[in-house]
């Protein structure tokens, strides 16, 4: 065989190894395809992946295959990434509030990036963190906590709108409610953090043990919490985005949002992984995302721009649905126009005891729930007895103090078992004035 024949099938053998090999293989694979993983709601990737395509397309001629995985809400999707270890399945983390995005920051699973047009998104805004300096993380959509209601089931059951926190424990209210867990949802999560943080560690967990009495069930997330409050099943929703009351009333639902007295913004973000397979199209997507094309498709997926150049009326006139839907449920033609007092948020302590709260959350509150709900409820009944007793002039002080024992074991140490036993040691006192 001639020399020259000789090299060039030596070339082809050793480039078709190179091809087939794992990191041949892995480079090729690398150029067109991209992974996220999150718990933003299906209306949003889908406009995300619509959008990214036709971009990927148009910009280098080729088609870029998206892979969304979605296991759940932010805990859910965090302990995701964690599992892991530093090799994820997807490139990117999208979605979720600052405390999710700070807790893969200090456990090393996300690398910064500071995508095109990342100086137009704040750094801060009413005391919440926007993005990190450094771009490990950055907000893409921000939006603000609040409560749903279905206007058409309580002006049926003749019951006004619940304004404030504390307003939730009437029992005029009670089964009424509904919300998920904070470890199935990270809004949930943030409402933990926003009542920890305004009312006290000590009074939020009274607080969640008086409201957890009031609920009609736990749902499975926040978009289930949506859903029923939407089709009328349960009428408040606690614990919901803001923009998904605007796309529950686009769809034709009497469905408004409350913004309680007490709030936060959460900074809808995103983070390029650690390990990132595909590392230059996660690149390529960030700098999509922020611009006026990406943020664009984000407001046409339901949710609310970062970008500060944003202005809803214009957007209305290009074709954007969305945007006059959204522009009605701010009431201004930016969402950074907004103007809300918020709680003054420590965001290193949300993420410093990120696992704990849900941790607790699960084990003293829902797994315990029927327990918790029948002594609260025996407890009423004894003091109810108790008023009557005092209204009939009848000595009750010895049983008026052990029922007030019995509270505080509920809502200060949620010992239900101890509580329900106080409450019918009072109830006995009642009975028995002489002992």
């Amino acid at each position: 065989m001639p020399k020259t024949a000789l090299k060039l099938t030596i070339f082809i053998i050793l480039s078709s190894m190179l091809l087939l090999s794992p990191i041949g293989a892995a480079q090729v694979q690398a150029a067109d395809k991209i992974g996220w993983v999150g718990p933003v709601y299906k209306e949003l990737s889908a406009s995300l992946t619509k959008g990214f395509k036709a971009h990927y397309k148009e910009t280098y001629g080729k088609d870029v295959d998206i892979t969304f995985v979605r296991p759940g809400g932010w805990p859910v999707c965090l302990d995701k990434v964690r599992a892991w270890g530093g090799k994820p399945d997807a490139d990117i983390f999208l979605g979720a509030g600052a405390p999710a995005h700070e807790v893969l920051l200090k456990e090393g699973l996300i690398v910064p990036y500071k995508p095109k047009n990342w100086d137009k998104v704040p750094a801060d805004w009413h005391g919440m963190k926007v993005k990190d300096k450094e771009g490990m993380w950055t907000c893409f959509a921000p939006w603000i906590v609040t409560n749903l209601y279905n206007e058409k089931v309580l002006k049926k059951l003749r019951l006004p709108p619940p304004k404030t926190w504390h307003d939730l424990l009437d029992p005029i209210y009670r089964g009424n409610v509904v919300h998920t867990l904070p470890y199935a949802s990270g809004t949930m999560h943030e409402t933990v953090e926003i009542l920890m943080q305004a009312f006290g560690e000590k009074e939020a967990w009274k607080y969640l043990r008086l409201l957890a009495a009031q609920l009609a069930r736990f749902s499975t997330g926040s978009t289930d919490t949506t859903q029923l409050v939407a089709r009328g099943e349960v009428p408040i929703g606690i614990a919901q985005p803001q923009m998904n009351a605007m796309a529950a009333r686009k769809d034709g639902f009497p469905v408004r949002d409350l913004l309680p007295e007490k709030t936060i913004l959460v900074p809808e973000a995103v983070a390029l992984l650690k390990g990132a397979p595909n590392e230059k199209v996660g690149k390529i997507f960030l700098d999509w995302l922020y611009s006026d094309d990406g943020q664009k498709y984000v407001l046409e997926g339901r949710y609310f721009a970062s970008n500060t150049d944003v202005q809803f009326s214009k957007w209305e006139k290009e074709g954007v649905e969305m945007a006059k839907h959204a522009q009605k449920a701010l009431g201004v033609d930016s969402f950074w126009e907004l103007k809300v007092d918020f709680i003054e948020y420590d965001l290193d302590l949300a993420t410093q005891r990120w696992d704990d709260v849900n941790r607790k959350y699960e084990y003293e509150i829902y797994r315990k729930w029927g327990e918790l709900k029948s002594s609260l409820f025996l407890i009423e009944e004894v003091e109810g007895e108790i008023k009557a007793a005092q209204d009939a002039k009848m000595n009750a002080s010895k049983a008026e103090a052990k029922i007030k024992e019995a509270r505080n074991l509920f809502e200060y140490e949620g010992n239900y078992a101890a509580a329900r036993l106080a409450a019918s040691q009072a109830r006995a006192l009642l009975v028995s004035p002489w002992k």
